[in-house]
């Protein structure tokens, strides 16, 4: 397993231009493979693009938005059903994301892969919404969280292991701990909703073109975005800063 990352769904709640609701796949051998979100169209991006997904052990949820969780009854489903999964599986988020994440399954499957009936026991894990470096997270992975601006429970991981940093903003306005995230990262995959600065906490490219700088040397992987700003990062580059399409597979050197 070579390490990488796929985009599997890059787009925004309203699956601007066709993109898919932001689910990132990272792997490599020594960590295995895991989810970072796991939006409404995420199981469907998985088959689209090739993806093993009964390896995936492991969710990290960013916050508690629809666009971020929904695809979780879905996944639940295809490995209890087409998989007959046995082994635990784990997930990681901000307080609440158990009762959020089996609502969903109740909602949706309750009566198929409820808890009580489900082939595999899901283990959550709750982080509180302050900072915190260095949790074990099992297999050689560590984490640094650090919350964000934009919900009450959001959250942006720093993943660490065999001398990589891989960071994930989630969805977050401009902030302090948006500038000490990407400094402490080799790779910073960065919400980008906007051309220009628009309504609600979330990043605009002429945010990050004003403050680039301060961001450190970080390679930074735009999502959550749009056709518009991709086209208007093409015209006018930034240094270091990529516009991700879905299905997009990236290498990770160290």
């Amino acid at each position: 397993m070579k390490p990488r990352i796929v985009l599997l769904g890059t787009g925004t709640a309203f699956h601007s231009d066709g993109r898919g609701s932001q689910a990132i796949l990272l792997e490599d051998a020594s960590i295995g493979s895991l989810l970072v979100d796991i939006g409404p169209t995420a199981m469907c991006a998985m088959t689209r693009y090739g993806v093993d997904y009964e390896r995936i052990d492991r969710l990290f949820v960013t916050h508690l938005h629809g666009d971020h969780v929904a695809g979780w009854p879905f996944f639940v489903l295809n490995l209890a059903l087409e998989k007959r999964r046995t082994r635990p599986f784990d997930v990681w988020g901000p307080v609440g994301v158990r009762d959020s994440l089996e609502g969903l399954v109740g909602l949706c499957y309750g009566e198929i892969v409820s808890e009580a009936k489900r082939s595999f026991e899901v283990r959550y894990h709750e982080l509180a919404l302050e900072e915190r470096s260095g949790i074990d997270a099992g297999r050689g992975l560590a984490l640094d969280v650090l919350p964000m601006r934009h919900h009450p429970t959001s959250i942006a991981y720093r993943f660490l292991w065999d001398a990589r940093s891989v960071a994930v903003t989630g969805d977050t306005g401009w902030c302090e701990n948006l500038e000490r995230l990407a400094r402490g990262s080799r790779w910073l995959l960065a919400e980008c909703t906007w051309r220009e600065e628009g309504p609600g906490p979330h990043l605009s490219l002429a945010e990050l073109r004003r403050g680039r700088e301060r961001l450190g040397d970080c390679e930074i992987l735009l999502v959550h975005l749009t056709d518009e700003v991709a086209a208007a990062l093409a015209a006018q580059p930034i240094r270091g800063v990529s516009a991700t399409r879905d299905g997009l597979e990236l290498p990770l050197g160290r």
